[in-house]
Formats: C-alpha cells, sequence, structure tokens
C-alpha cells in the first residue's frame, strides 16, 4: 500500500553488519530468497527507490498501520518516506512478506550548503550533487541531505528538502578518540560534558555548525534503537578499508562483518549486502549496483506482488566466500 507525499522536496537521484562462519556459496547454490530462507527480525539500511509500500534494497516492504516512523530522534509521519530517503528499517517476515516494525529516518546531514571551490559541503562535509537538476538554489539554503557516505568522508547525495526548522546535524560512524577529537565524514565534532562517541560506532550527533565545528546539543548512539532482536541484515554502501578483520567495513555506516568474509571483488563497487545476523554481519551475497540511476532503479524493482526484485538472485547475486 502507498502512504507517501511526494510535495516539498528535490530529488537528485543521479548523484545516488556482526561472530560465526558462513560457508562459500557457489552462485548456483543462490536461491531466489536473498537471506536463504532465515526468519526472524530483519535490519534494512539503505536508500529509497520508490512507493508502491517502501522499496528499499530490492525489498519491498509493507506498511502496517502501527508502524514506528522515527526522525531525528522523534516521532514523525510517513511523509518522509519519499524515493532517496536514507532509512534504517526493522521488518518482520509475514506469509512470504515484509512488515515494518519501526524506521528512522537518520539524514546524514542536516545544516547550510555552501560552495567549496567548485563543489559544495554542508557541515564541511563535502556534497556530490547535480545542480543542474535543482529546483531552487541550493548555496546559502538549510537542507535535509540523505545519500551514501564514501569512503573518503564525503556525502553522495540521493534528495535535498528543505531543512523544516533550525539546527544541524551530521548522522555516520564516529571516527577519533576523546584526545585526538571526533569527525564524523568530514566534519569535525565537539561534545558536551557527560556525552560519549565509540570509535566506528554509529551515531546522530545534532547541535550547531559554526567556525568549522559542529557542537553538539545531542547525541545518539547505534543505527537501531528500538532494541529489536536482529536475525538477517541488508545494508546498501560502500566499501572503506579497516585495520581490523576482514579489511573492510560500510563506508558511514559501520556494521562490523564477520572476520572470515573475503570482501576484496567489491571493494570498488556500490553494492548492497545480504546475509545473516549474530552479532556480526554473515553477508552470504552482494548484488553490485550500478551508478546511473534509472538502471539502479529497474535492478532494484520488485514485480507487483513480489517481495523481491530480480536482480537479488541469479546472475546478479554475487557469493562472498569465506576464508
Amino acid at each position: 500500500m502507498t502512504r507517501l507525499n511526494r510535495r516539498h522536496l528535490v530529488r537528485l537521484m543521479g548523484a545516488t553488519a556482526l561472530s560465526g562462519c558462513a560457508p562459500a556459496l557457489l552462485t548456483a547454490q543462490l536461491g531466489d530468497d536473498p537471506f536463504e530462507g532465515g526468519i526472524g527480525g530483519t535490519g534494512i539500511v539503505g536508500l529509497m527507490t520508490g512507493a508502491g509500500s517502501v522499496l528499499v534494497n530490492g525489498l519491498r516492504v509493507e506498511l502496517p498501520s502501527n508502524v514506528r516512523i522515527n526522525a531525528g530522534g522523534r516521532a514523525a509521519g510517513d511523509s518522509l518516506l519519499v524515493p532517496g530517503a536514507a532509512l534504517s528499517m526493522v521488518a518482520r517476515s509475514r506469509l512470504g512478506r515484509f512488515e515494518a516494525q519501526q524506521i528512522d529516518v537518520d539524514a546524514p546531514l542536516i545544516g547550510t550548503v555552501t560552495r567549496v571551490g567548485r563543489g559544495h559541503a554542508i557541515n564541511g562535509t563535502s556534497l556530490h550533487l547535480d545542480t543542474a537538476r535543482s529546483a531552487f538554489s541550493v548555496i546559502g539554503q538549510r537542507v535535509v541531505a540523505h545519500g551514501l557516505w564514501q569512503p573518503d568522508g564525503s556525502l553522495n547525495a540521493s534528495l535535498l528538502q528543505r531543512a523544516p526548522q533550525a539546527g544541524d546535524s551530521v548522522a555516520g560512524v564516529a571516527m577519533g578518540s576523546p584526545d585526538a577529537g571526533w569527525r564524523i565524514g568530514q566534519t569535525p565534532v565537539a561534545l558536551k560534558g557527560g556525552d560519549i562517541l565509540i570509535a566506528g560506532q554509529f551515531a546522530v550527533v545534532s547541535g550547531r555548525y559554526a567556525g568549522g565545528t559542529l557542537t553538539a546539543a545531542s547525541v545518539q548512539l547505534g543505527r537501531f534503537r528500538g532494541g529489536q532482536s536482529l536475525r538477517q541484515l541488508s545494508i546498501e554502501g560502500y566499501l572503506e578499508a579497516i585495520d581490523a578483520a576482514p579489511g573492510f567495513r560500510i563506508a558511514g555506516l559501520g556494521h562490523s562483518f564477520d572476520r572470515r568474509l573475503t570482501l576484496d571483488p567489491f571493494v570498488q563497487s556500490r553494492a548492497v549486502y545480504f546475509g545473516p545476523y549474530d552479532g556480526r554481519f554473515r553477508a552470504r551475497r552482494a548484488v553490485v549496483l550500478p551508478e546511473p540511476q534509472r538502471l539502479r532503479q529497474a535492478l532494484l524493482h520488485p514485480e507487483v506482488g513480489e517481495s523481491f526484485a530480480k536482480g537479488l538472485s541469479g546472475a546478479a547475486a554475487k557469493p562472498i566466500a569465506t576464508r
């Protein structure tokens, strides 16, 4: 069912995890179900690609009347569920269909768009966007920016919306330490007394950006904040290198992969990963996504009445081997 309101937004679609060991799979062994028949709570992190329920990561997720929707730590309405929005969702499988239980709309950046050389930035973080398709002049405007974090800490924007109220924020993986200082993306962050960040963990920091630093007024830790038990994960993003095994994590999102996974084949790719979760993400398959928005949407669009897009199975689904 569709519960969407597309007014007052600008789309920039052309620019747009934790101990166990999963056995290596041959492509022929991968069935139509990207989760390999797993049951239990499913965590879904990605960019919404279409209406008709919520389409995200090639999955069709229905919205029951009691679904909880949050944005910025506050209850919100389904008018925020628009193509391009960055969603963190907990869903359950019922009779072969997904139903959302909780949706957090965690926009990576909220703040004023500034000109940096020939590019743009929000809160000091570089923003990649197609200004030729903008419906309003973004320079000097306060916006909510959705998209995917890049390995260099910049944001590949999928959607810009006018910010409804004052206040700046950044949502992503915390980097640094109390002594050396903190940043999320390319945004330096200063904490107030009593606040904490954990290096390598996802956080939403809200406050005021001035003088090159975002001074926190509030900090929310973690991506799935409802306390639900997860058994499966689906995550869209790019890999970034880290020192800990298996050598990579999802840029800007974290999510610890199983240490024995071989992720090197996907280093240069935008991809959506699927698999079991037992404290670490035992991803079993990855679907490499094309960068052009129209091709990505076509690959990730489920047929009417189907829960999975055809692109999530067969030759498009690459097995992730284990060491």
